[in-house]
């Protein structure tokens, strides 16, 4: 992990943090919508944010080069951009630019105390633009996207989980709380690899929700390797039978080895969730 100091952004390159919540927001049943129909996920934010060939100037500087995140507050536009795309060719739920927007990973670039401005900030953008495509026909929904933390709670004496169970947990709930504040419709927990730290995550997002007083669906995506299996063995029916229990709304998978491998996953899910 590269070592940063907590640098200010360069003057005069991103907005200024309200921190107000906006008590009327409008969030669409997800749950139900499933329940009705197939909905259609938004492609990859990062990938096409590269092709826009932004500078350091539009992260804010040099020091924050390649950290997409902070693009909410430095150039919100291209954000705003992929988003639209996305909504012009007709997807149902866009996510969150917040993959990586917990304090430990925003801690490699010394952004970690704006930790919830930038998922705020993020889930106020992706709501206001998915309101604006939504009509009477065709709803859009807003996921607020969570990635892993970096951190591996499942290895001993090693400096990946020099963190807590708790510490995690408290982690997870910080970047949940400003997606829900922001008006996300459903939190993804997506790309995850460790049932320890999904553990941590998803009590960390209902704590969140408790402390909020707002309910909205909470979705996990692990991904798995060749062998149909998580980073330490877990397989399918293994992570199916300890979050399922866990109050769960949707359980999936993404970012594996591709369709042809992710069949035999898929096909369990389907037949026993």
């Amino acid at each position: 992990m590269r070592e940063k100091k907590n640098r200010p952004l360069a003057p005069g390159r991103f907005f200024r943090f309200e921190g107000k919540v906006d008590k009327s927001l409008k969030r669409f049943d997800y749950r139900e919508a499933l329940q009705e129909s197939i909905l259609i996920f938004d492609g990859a934010m990062g990938t096409n944010l590269q092709k826009l060939s932004l500078t350091a100037q539009d992260y804010g500087g040099e020091p924050y080069m390649g950290c997409n995140d902070v693009l909410i507050l430095t150039k919100p536009d291209a954000v705003e951009k992929i988003h639209s795309t996305f909504l012009e060719v007709g997807v149902d739920v866009i996510e969150t630019n917040t993959f990586r927007s917990n304090r430990l990973t925003l801690s490699e670039y010394g952004l970690q105390e704006r930790t919830h401005e930038i998922n705020f900030k993020a889930a106020q953008l992706a709501r206001q633009i998915a309101a604006s495509f939504s009509t009477h026909g065709q709803r859009r929904y807003v996921a607020g996207s969570i990635g892993p933390s970096g951190k591996i709670l499942s290895v001993d004496n090693a400096e990946a989980s020099m963190f807590s169970f708790k510490e995690m947990m408290d982690v997870f709930k910080e970047q949940a709380v400003a997606l829900l504040e922001g008006g996300v419709d459903v939190i993804l927990l997506e790309t995850q690899q460790d049932l320890l730290e999904v553990k941590a995550a998803i009590l960390g997002v209902q704590q969140a929700c408790r402390e909020c007083d707002i309910q909205v669906p909470l979705q996990v995506q692990t991904t798995m390797d060749v062998h149909n299996r998580m980073l330490f063995g877990s397989d399918i029916e293994a992570v199916a039978a300890i979050l399922e229990p866990m109050g769960i709304d949707v359980l999936g998978l993404n970012c594996s080895t591709g369709p042809d491998e992710m069949e035999q996953p898929i096909r369990f899910l389907g037949q026993h969730i």
